[in-house]
C-alpha cells in the first residue's frame, strides 16, 4: 500500500485539461434531470412522458455503445468526443432558444433525449481511452479518483442548482447553460495535445465491433468479472425501487428518502476521495469488497431499522461503490490494449445499461408477489453472489501493484494483457 499526492495527476497539462472540460460538462449533465422533467411538464406531458423521454436516452445509448467504443478505438479519441460535445452544444442551444421563444413539444425533447443518448454512446467509451492517453500510469488510479469525485459533486450539487434555475428562470436557460458546458468541454480538447496512436481504420465497422466481443472472450477473468457485476447490478436495483417504500412506512417520508439519497452521494465523495490516496496491493480483490458495501444498505432497508442506520449504510454504500468503481476501472485501463481499450469497455457499459433496468422492472412485481422484506433478502443474496462470482476467479485474486503502481502477479502478464504471453511491465510500459 502507498499513499499517493492528493493531486498529484493534475499537475499533468495533459489530464488537467481532460480533467476541466469533464468536469463543467457533468455539471451540465447533473441538472439535466430535474430539467428534464419540467420541461416535459411546461410543454404539457404527462409522468408517462418523462419516463418515455428517458427511456429513449437510454435505448439509444445502449443500442449504440458498443458502435460507439468501435469508432472510439478506430477515430482519434479527442476529436471523437470533442465532435461529440459540439453536436451536442448545437443539440442544447436549439432546444434551449426554442423553449424560450414559446415552441416547446414534448417531441422535441424526445428527439433531443435520443440525440443524447446517441452522443454518450460515443463519449463514455472514448473518455476510459482518454484518461489513460494523458496521465502517467503511476498516477492513473489517482486520475480516476478525480473523475469519480469531480463527477460525484456534480451529482449532488447540480440538481439543486437546476431546480434553482428552472424556478427562478425557465427550462429552456438551463438548456442553453449545459449547451455553454459542451463548448467549454470542446474547447479543452482543442489544445488537449496527444501523441500519435495506433488506430484500426480500414476494416468494416461491425468487423471492428465483432473485432471487440473477440477481446472480452478470450479474457475470461474479464468477462467473468462483468457477469459478476451484472448479478450485483440486478441486486442493487431493489434498493432503489423499494427504498421509497420502506422509507414512506416511517415518519418523515419523502424528505427522509431524500436523506437517504444525499447520503449515497456523499458516500460517493469520500469513495473516490479515498481511491486518490489509498493504493491497495491487490487492487481487484479491493475493489469488489468495495462494491461487496453495497449490501449494507439493502440489509438496513430489510431490517425493521430507523432511517439513521439506513442512512448510514447508504452512506458507507456510496463510499464503497465509488472506491470500487476507481479501481476497477484503473485495472481496464492498465491490463487491456490501449488500442482495444473502448470497445473491451463499451461491453461493461452495455451489461450495467441493459441489466439494471431489467433489474428495476423486476423487483416491483416480485415485491408484490413475496413482499418487500422477502425481495430484499434475494436482492442481497445476488449481490453477494455477484461478488463471489468475481473473487473465485483466480487471476483476480492474483494480481497485485507495487507502491508505484506496477502491476504483477500474472506469471505471463504483458502490456496490458495483450495475449497473456510477454513479461510483466513497469509502470513506464518496459518489460521488466
Amino acid at each position: 500500500m502507498r499513499v499517493a499526492g492528493k493531486f498529484g495527476a493534475l499537475a499533468e497539462s495533459r489530464f488537467r485539461l481532460l480533467w476541466i472540460g469533464r468536469t463543467t460538462s457533468a455539471w451540465g449533465d447533473a441538472m439535466m434531470p430535474v430539467t428534464l422533467a419540467f420541461a416535459v411538464l411546461s410543454a404539457g406531458g404527462s409522468a408517462a412522458d418523462i419516463g418515455l423521454v428517458i427511456a429513449a436516452t437510454m435505448v439509444a445509448r445502449t443500442v449504440l455503445l458498443v458502435i460507439g467504443g468501435a469508432l472510439a478505438d478506430r477515430l482519434p479519441r479527442r476529436l471523437l468526443l470533442g465532435g461529440s460535445d459540439l453536436f451536442l452544444c448545437a443539440v442544447q442551444a436549439t432546444v434551449g432558444v426554442l423553449f424560450l421563444t414559446g415552441h416547446r413539444s414534448v417531441t422535441l425533447l424526445l428527439g433531443t433525449a435520443i440525440c443524447y443518448g446517441a452522443a454518450s454512446a460515443v463519449t463514455r467509451p472514448a473518455i476510459v481511452g482518454l484518461v489513460a492517453q494523458t496521465v502517467d500510469r503511476a498516477k492513473l488510479q489517482q486520475a480516476n479518483g478525480l473523475m469519480e469525485l469531480s463527477r460525484g459533486v456534480a451529482q449532488v450539487m447540480g440538481p439543486a442548482l437546476a431546480g434553482v434555475a428552472v424556478a427562478t428562470a425557465s427550462a429552456g436557460w438551463v438548456y442553453l447553460l449545459d449547451a455553454v458546458t459542451f463548448l467549454v468541454s470542446a474547447t479543452t480538447l482543442v489544445f488537449l495535445p496527444l501523441p500519435s496512436t495506433r488506430r484500426t481504420g480500414g476494416t468494416h465497422i461491425l468487423k471492428e465491433v465483432a473485432a471487440g466481443w473477440s477481446e472480452v472472450a478470450r479474457r475470461p477473468w474479464y468477462w467473468v468479472t462483468l457477469c459478476g457485476h451484472a448479478i450485483c447490478n440486478v441486486g442493487s436495483s431493489a434498493f432503489y425501487v423499494l427504498g421509497p417504500v420502506v422509507i414512506a412506512r416511517q415518519a418523515g417520508g419523502a424528505a427522509n428518502w431524500g436523506l437517504v439519497s444525499a447520503s449515497m452521494a456523499v458516500g460517493a465523495l469520500l469513495g473516490a476521495a479515498t481511491a486518490m490516496r489509498y493504493r491497495p496491493c491487490r487492487p481487484l480483490v479491493a475493489a469488489h469488497l468495495g462494491l461487496l458495501l453495497a449490501v449494507l444498505q439493502l440489509g438496513a432497508l430489510s431490517g425493521p431499522f430507523h432511517t439513521v442506520v439506513i442512512t448510514g449504510a447508504a452512506l458507507v454504500s456510496g463510499a464503497g461503490v465509488a472506491f470500487a468503481n476507481s479501481l476497477w476501472m484503473t485495472a481496464i485501463q492498465r491490463l487491456i490494449p490501449e488500442e482495444l481499450l473502448s470497445r473491451v469497455s463499451s461491453y461493461d457499459w452495455l451489461i450495467s445499461f441493459t441489466v439494471a433496468p431489467l433489474g428495476y422492472a423486476a423487483v416491483g412485481p416480485l415485491s408484490e408477489a413475496i413482499g418487500a422484506t422477502r425481495t430484499l433478502e434475494i436482492a442481497t443474496a445476488f449481490a453477494v453472489v455477484g461478488v463471489a462470482t468475481v473473487l473465485l476467479v483466480p487471476r483476480v485474486r492474483q494480481l497485485r501493484q507495487t507502491g508505484e503502481g506496477d502491476l504483477y502477479g500474472w506469471p505471463d502478464l504483458d502490456d496490458r494483457a495483450t495475449d497473456d504471453q510477454s513479461p510483466a511491465l513497469t509502470a513506464t510500459g518496459e518489460p521488466r
